[in-house]
């Protein structure tokens, strides 16, 4: 049984993937013509539900209007964002609780700037209105090399899950927009689709709920699994590359001897270089292609000890290790 539920989960979501590469170019260009201002999430919805049949479609558009249209606010960023309520009863709590999500939710509509807290709570008010089940899922995110194998690190961003067809999908509509030069604390739009029905695995690189559930792959069981991956990048994330070795995030290379690297579904003909911080260029690789798979082996220069190694390919981030060259 446990064989027969696994393919089928399998069927569901290549068949979610191809129905994304058929119909979701055609949702974004529509979403690209609607309006930045709507009166109410019921307005938005109701357009939504007008143009598109399906609820791929809605989510999608969903998820498209509030990665254009909605900035992070970096003003925001570290504030106290605690909310408290006084109550006689469950009931009078449940109900201020759903008050509020739905003040967050025309809030982060009517301003078009929010934290992950309003992108996700407005994403799942959309998605109920359009009859969608969709949860707001907490959890930690992981964005830089340097989390890598951190254990501790805080809940501290949120995201959604969404039921399409029967089976739940997971989204990110904050990342979806864009993303933070926390050097300058400058939001920088950049329009992602890559964070939309993801696959698990793939998303629990940068993804871990708080409550279990969400992880819908068994690949990560804890923190210390979540904590020890690589991290992806853009030129890895949302275009079905396999990552098969190393599937550590912190390396052992001795100099001599390099690391070698695998991964699955790279497009034909990708150029492929790495960078270590510490060294003052990049180098390109000699890879070796057979059927979908792609190797190639990385040789440190000159430099000995601690550092952080980026893979490229075609010039764009896609994987980033912890190294210590020996």
């Amino acid at each position: 049984m446990r064989s027969y539920k696994y393919i089928l989960g399998l069927i569901l979501f290549f068949s979610l993937a191809s129905a994304n590469a058929q119909d979701l170019s055609r949702v974004d260009q529509v979403l690209g013509g609607y309006p930045a201002n709507f009166s109410s999430t019921e307005e938005l919805s109701l357009k939504i539900t007008r143009d598109f049949s399906t609820d791929l479609e809605k989510v999608r558009a969903a998820y498209t209007w509030i990665a254009l249209h909605v900035a992070y606010d970096t003003k925001a960023l570290g504030k106290p964002q605690r909310v408290h309520f006084s109550y006689r009863s469950q009931e009078e709590l449940e109900a201020k609780k759903k008050q509020f999500r739905a003040d967050l939710a025309l809030k982060t509509l009517k301003r078009r700037k929010a934290l992950c807290e309003g992108y996700s709570t407005l994403f799942q008010n959309l998605c109920r209105h359009m009859n969608i089940e969709c949860e707001i899922v907490s959890g930690t995110a992981r964005r830089m090399i340097s989390e890598i194998g951190r254990e501790n690190l805080p809940s501290n961003h949120a995201w959604n899950a969404v039921k399409i067809n029967g089976s739940w999908q997971l989204m990110d509509a904050t990342w979806a927009a864009g993303w933070v030069d926390y050097s300058k604390m400058k939001f920088n739009k950049e329009f992602s689709s890559a964070y939309f029905a993801s696959d698990p695995d793939e998303f629990t690189m940068k993804h871990l709920p708080d409550d279990k559930k969400w992880l819908l792959t068994s690949k990560i069981k804890n923190k210390a699994d979540f904590a020890t991956q690589p991290m992806p990048f853009k030129a890895f994330l949302g275009k079905n590359i396999k990552l098969i070795a190393p599937q550590k995030g912190t390396l052992d290379i001795v100099k001599s001897s390099g690391m070698q690297f695998l991964l699955q579904n790279v497009p034909p003909n990708t150029e492929v270089a790495y960078h270590f911080k510490k060294e003052k260029f990049g180098q390109k690789v000699q890879s070796s292609s057979k059927a979908d798979m792609l190797g190639f082996t990385i040789y440190p220069n000159v430099i000995k000890g601690k550092d952080e190694l980026v893979i490229y390919f075609d010039g764009v981030p896609a994987l980033g290790y912890k190294v210590h060259v020996k």
